[in-house]
């Protein structure tokens, strides 16, 4: 049977912090196989002698985790200052991991991360990823599915890559440009991802591309049709449209825009010249978009949706993992997800991270596909 347990500390004293959430945390389990621990960058005193605290309190050198740009757990949200989460886990086979020297070799990983797994990857199996942020990550997510299928993939890259360092460690080791983790065992997973961003258009054909190009959309010179989706003030200065009108991209060619199936780009150029905008990956002929734009009400309406559709049982354990963009300064509420969470799970102990990117399974249900997300909570839900 496995016990679970979770603990939170804002306590500006990092070994103090660490303590006190291990207390918690070990409060639900005895002493545990596994902990999983994020915490903010925000310590003057340093990563290790946290991660030493941590290794002392709980009891075991199998703590894995990474830094992040806030924490969450037992229904609260920390972010922007110093604040340490820690799930305790016992009676679970785990495999923790970190592993190093990724740059270059990303695409490898998840032949890496599944080696690693006893008898290889299952359907029962949950493999959570975090990876620093700097990485390739494209490359790293077009290697996990045919290494790691049909294990669910969850994750998020680690924090915060502009202010500080991001780091990712094990017991007392501390790496960066590294990807740390946990393949876990069990008997059901679920995983269920929320949007923040609403699709605003229909589904539109990309019939003229270049390179990260799109030049046309059903037949229209693409960027008259981006200005059309931007309306009013917006239209005249792309600039600011950028940060506001976005592009939903569904998880196969033919997909329609369902909560949960399509992933968010932000346009990162523009050329009125030849009236074309800019994508952040290839864009290929025939692909399908939409444009979107992010929107409290309805994130919140998603987010709500999407936890009463994964509310059965009671899960053992959870990991939430939130995107930066999200959070107080988005929802104008602070602690709205932790609370939203604390509600449908009260008896399942839940932690996260804010992370500068997601990573979670997405598609039709059964087939969804591991990718590379933004602006979304990603919730994995773990039987035991």
């Amino acid at each position: 049977m496995i016990r679970a347990g979770v603990g939170i500390s804002t306590d500006a004293d990092g070994p103090a912090a660490v303590e006190q959430a291990a207390l918690a945390a070990l409060a639900g389990t005895g002493p545990p196989d596994l902990a999983i621990l994020f915490a903010t960058p925000a310590y003057p005193t340093g990563i290790e002698r946290l991660l030493a605290a941590a290794v002392d309190a709980l009891g075991t050198s199998a703590v894995v985790g990474a830094s992040a740009h806030g924490v969450l757990g037992a229904g609260i949200e920390s972010e922007s200052q110093a604040s340490v989460s820690v799930l305790a886990l016992a009676g679970v086979e785990a495999v923790p991991f970190l592993i190093r020297e990724v740059r270059g070799e990303e695409q490898r990983i998840g032949v890496e991360i599944a080696d690693r797994i006893p008898g290889g990857p299952r359907s029962e199996d949950l493999v959570v990823i975090l990876p620093d942020p700097r990485l390739d990550t494209l490359a790293l997510v077009r290697g996990l599915d045919p290494a790691l299928r049909p294990a669910r993939v969850v994750g998020a890259g680690a924090g915060d890559p502009v202010a500080n360092t991001p780091v990712q460690w094990l017991g007392r080791e501390v790496e960066t440009e590294a990807v740390a983790g946990v393949a876990l065992r069990g008997r059901r997973v679920r995983v269920g991802v929320t949007q923040a961003c609403r699709p605003t258009t229909e589904l539109l054909t990309v019939t003229r591309a270049q390179g990260n190009w799109v030049l046309e959309l059903d037949g229209r010179p693409a960027l008259d049709v981006y200005r059309e989706a931007a309306l009013g003030p917006l239209a005249d200065d792309l600039q600011r449209a950028a940060a506001f009108v976005l592009v939903a991209l569904p998880s196969e060619r033919d997909g329609a825009l369902l909560p949960g199936t399509y992933r968010i780009r932000h346009v990162v150029g523009f050329a009125p010249e030849v009236r074309g905008f800019a994508l952040p990956e290839i864009a290929e002929r025939g692909q399908r978009l939409a444009f979107a734009v992010r929107e409290p009400e309805s994130a919140r309406e998603d987010l709500k949706a999407m936890l009463a559709g994964l509310a059965e049982g009671d899960p053992a354990f959870g990991l939430y993992f939130n995107c930066c963009a999200r959070g107080s300064a988005f929802f104008q509420v602070p602690g709205l997800e932790a609370a939203y969470l604390e509600r449908a799970f009260a008896k399942t102990p839940i932690a996260g991270m804010f992370g500068s990117y997601e990573l979670g399974p997405i598609g039709s249900p059964g087939h969804p596909s591991t990718q590379l997300l933004t602006y979304t909570g990603v919730l994995a839900l773990f039987e035991g």
